[in-house]
């Protein structure tokens, strides 16, 4: 067996505009590693019992994930009281064709595109199928 070394990756970070309601955007905290890529894509639904939170909630998370050579777009969306159900859920589906389309140019490809949530955030994720 032998041991290989695990690439660390530099990454940059920045927030776009995936979506605007009215006067209100959305964005997404891009975190995109360095290097030629392609790399993985993850979608990062934050928790906030359906209603609090926002992209910045698992900067922890997503700063790992990135250095271990993964794109991660965490989203800001919708939610109650502002909009009711089902509003993240289309902002969400939105985001995902959003960045599918963009995935070359953030380092990704469209067939890597995956999701993860935490709390009411992977409940989205699975609702999302």
């Amino acid at each position: 067996m032998k041991a290989e070394a695990i690439t660390n990756y530099d990454f940059d970070t920045e927030d776009v505009e995936y979506l605007r309601h009215a006067d209100n955007p959305l964005l997404a905290r891009l975190f995109k590693p360095r290097g030629a890529g392609p790399f993985p894509l993850v979608v990062e639904l934050h928790g906030g019992a359906w209603c609090h939170g926002d992209r910045l909630n698992d900067t922890i998370i997503n700063e790992s994930l990135a250095r271990s050579g993964v794109v991660v777009a965490a989203l800001d969306f919708r939610m109650p009281p502002v909009a009711a159900y089902p509003a993240s859920l289309a902002d969400i589906n939105y985001a995902i064709r959003w960045l599918k389309t963009r995935a070359a140019e953030l380092g990704s490809r469209p067939d890597w595109v995956g999701i993860l949530g935490v709390s009411s955030g992977a409940h989205q994720a699975m609702l999302l199928g």
